[in-house]
């Protein structure tokens, strides 16, 4: 299956001329041949699956946001091939993807062998590549290509780990590195490895060019890759390391990583208009938080990175559809043009509102998760990380604050306009608004 992925990915890549992305792809695909004919008959696998309760909350993530963004696809396809004569009518592709997706991630975050996981971090790739380049302008397929250069650069250092880990050590499991980190062995650098795999797909930076590119492709793609799936993926890996980080170098390259991205991509999001772009730099804001609570190693720290995988998961799916389905009727996604939002769609103004309300206001999650984490940080001793949050978190009041600002103001002479938005938008954007409270 991974040699015929292989395949997959270097006919696109030769078809457009970009070569030296599917090299990339041959090139650990032998990697992972050469361990596996060369090394694997001699390890023993325990367990290929596990289920435990962090993977059971990713689960109903992947499940009940995922499923609920394909459900407001139904009606968001019909709007947007109406409205873009232009692109191709591929919409059983779209969904076919969009399913193949949420299969793969499923699949990932059961998995306890590291070659299984592995296998479905590609399948996730391939799947974000196929959905940014889906209206096949030259500009989708710079971004497309983009995501699948950088994700496959993780995807290197992925099978760099594996094989690292599996020569040191003799064994390719999850649960066994971190048991065995626990206890004292050296499991640093196939630790590091990881960690800079779960940086490049959760879009930290100087990786996070392929994520803004995402926003090129239809709504239900940016809150898929954004909310739910492709980015979680990421910080599920490193969350599930945070016990063999901490003051060792992958724990660091996660607390600094993760800290900078929070910080300068909360500032970035306050010079945007266009509301699919404050959502993206949001977005990589968030995950740098939750990166640099994993990194720190312990146990409150923990708990707290998924705390915010989880508020962060529901209020930015609901902002995601909302601008969606905001940008068909008011023919706009930039904020600037929001103006008086709640005279025109008065419910979907209440439901972009809490979904604000929930980024960054008391008493929701985001909020608590946040005090939380400056607690972590002060009680582990890094108290610049303390400072970070501070300044990260103040510049988001500003971004957040303007958008409520501008959909919450009456403004005369405005008629209703959202009558015409379909049931199953309204059905899911009305269910995540709850969600969120």
């Amino acid at each position: 299956a991974e040699v015929a992925l292989c395949v997959v990915i270097f006919y696109l890549c030769c078809k457009a001329h970009r070569v030296w992305i599917g090299l990339l792809s041959v090139l650990q695909t032998a990697l992972t041949v050469w361990f596996e004919l060369a090394h694997k008959h001699g390890i023993f696998v325990w367990s290929d699956f596990v289920i435990d309760k962090f993977t059971i909350i990713m689960l109903l993530i992947i499940g009940v946001i995922g499923s609920a963004i394909t459900v407001y696809a139904l009606g968001y396809m019909k709007d947007f091939h109406a409205h873009d004569h232009h692109v191709a009518d591929r919409r059983p592709f779209f969904f076919f993807v969009m399913y193949i997706f949420l299969a793969a991630m499923f699949a990932l975050v059961l998995s306890n062998n590291l070659m299984f996981m592995y296998f479905f971090w590609e399948v996730t790739s391939v799947c974000s590549f196929l959905l940014i380049g889906y209206t096949r302008t030259k500009e989708a397929e710079r971004n497309s290509f983009r995501a699948l250069w950088l994700n496959l650069l993780g995807g290197l250092a992925f099978c760099l780990a594996i094989i690292t880990l599996g020569l040191s050590t003799g064994f390719v499991e999850l649960e066994r590195m971190v048991f065995l980190g626990r206890t004292g062995a050296d499991v640093v650098l196939p630790a590091a490895l990881l960690v800079f795999a779960g940086l490049t797909k959760a879009a930290q930076m100087p990786f996070s060019r392929w994520l803004l590119g995402a926003m090129v492709a239809p709504t239900p793609t940016s809150a898929l890759l954004h909310s739910s799936t492709m980015v979680k993926a990421g910080v599920f890996l490193i969350i599930k390391l945070a016990p063999v980080l901490g003051d060792n170098s992958a724990g660091l390259l996660a607390m600094m990583a993760g800290g900078m991205t929070f910080l300068f991509a909360s500032f970035a999001a306050i010079s945007q208009s266009n509301g699919k772009k404050v959502l993206a730099y949001s977005t990589i804001s968030n995950l740098g938080l939750i990166v640099c609570c994993a990194g720190i190693g312990t146990f409150e720290a923990a708990w707290t990175a998924i705390m915010l995988v989880i508020f962060h998961a529901v209020a930015k799916s609901l902002m995601f559809l909302s601008v969606g389905t905001a940008e068909h009727h008011v023919g706009s996604r930039d904020i600037e043009d929001f103006d008086g939002l709640f005279s025109e769609m008065p419910q979907l103004a209440v439901c972009m509102s809490i979904g604000i309300c929930g980024m960054f206001l008391a008493p929701f999650g985001m909020l608590i998760s946040k005090w939380a984490a400056m607690k972590a940080f002060i009680d582990s001793g890094h108290a610049v990380l303390m400072l970070v949050l501070v300044f990260g978190s103040s510049a988001t009041f500003f971004f957040w604050t303007k958008w409520l600002g501008k959909i919450t103001a009456i403004v005369a002479g405005k008629r209703n306009i959202e009558r015409t938005v379909h049931k199953e938008e309204w059905f899911v954007l009305k269910g995540l608004a709850a969600a969120t409270v």
